[in-house]
């Protein structure tokens, strides 16, 4: 019933950011104990300048400190198996990366895996107009691209483990991978990718189901051609140093 409420006090707030923050705070009003923690967490800094966000599914609160660290609540779950999961592939997959994947820490507190991350300063894609994206898209494309295809042939021995089997060899469109490429990096004012954030839902996988959502994304955003170009220029890195098979 509380769900129902809180889902028509919310359809009356037209920004969807904030509409989908008051429904979490109607749901889950620990949230509010979470930033009190934050603040405790900052009580030796300098300043203690915050914001909140909600995560994609409405699955965790985030609460931003200082533009230095983001933190991460679970909303649905303690949140252990989901962090512990990222940290390990994340860490593995940190050194390989050709773009900066945030450090992360587990924090444990009243039962519940906190993440925190370093800052990912820069600006997030769907945040910059389609014409300036378009205008810049070779170059943004590129450095996806890059980072697809040095991450998906990578097969770091620390998360073998987490791989659909052990024995999985990377191949064509399939290997390790981010699994929500649409937006989930950050661009500095010569669009250049500083950071990919939000590796949650990494896995060694298929690219093709999330380059489609990814695809769709983008040219409903009117960031037209993007998806066919971080395929065309995947294509050629792939073919380039893997004896010119598929």
């Amino acid at each position: 019933m509380w769900h129902f409420i809180s889902n028509v006090i919310a359809a009356i707030i037209p920004n969807k950011k904030l509409r989908d923050k008051v429904r979490v705070m109607l749901r889950y009003p620990r949230v509010f104990g979470y930033v009190r923690f934050v603040r405790h967490y900052a009580r030796n800094m300098k300043q203690c300048k915050i914001k909140t966000r909600v995560g994609r599914g409405c699955n965790n609160f985030v609460v931003l400190l200082n533009d230095k660290y983001v933190f991460k609540f679970p909303l649905k779950s303690d949140g252990r198996a989901i962090a512990t999961r990222e940290k390990r592939i994340t860490d593995a997959l940190r050194p390989i990366s050709p773009i900066k994947i945030p450090k992360m820490q587990i924090i444990e507190h009243n039962g519940i895996a906190i993440r925190r991350y370093e800052f990912a300063h820069g600006t997030l894609l769907s945040d910059v107009q389609p014409i300036q994206i378009r205008a810049h898209r070779n170059q943004i494309a590129a450095q996806i691209a890059n980072m697809i295809y040095t991450i998906g042939i990578a097969d770091p021995v620390e998360i073998r483990d987490l791989k659909p089997t052990p024995n999985a060899k990377p191949g064509y469109m399939y290997g390790w991978f981010q699994g929500d490429i649409w937006q989930n990096f950050m661009l500095d004012d010569k669009f250049n990718i500083t950071y990919f954030i939000d590796w949650e839902d990494a896995a060694f996988q298929s690219f093709m189901p999330a380059l489609y959502v990814a695809t769709r994304t983008w040219e409903k955003r009117d960031y037209r051609y993007m998806g066919v170009e971080v395929m065309a220029e995947y294509s050629k890195l792939y073919l380039k140093y893997n004896g010119g098979k598929k």
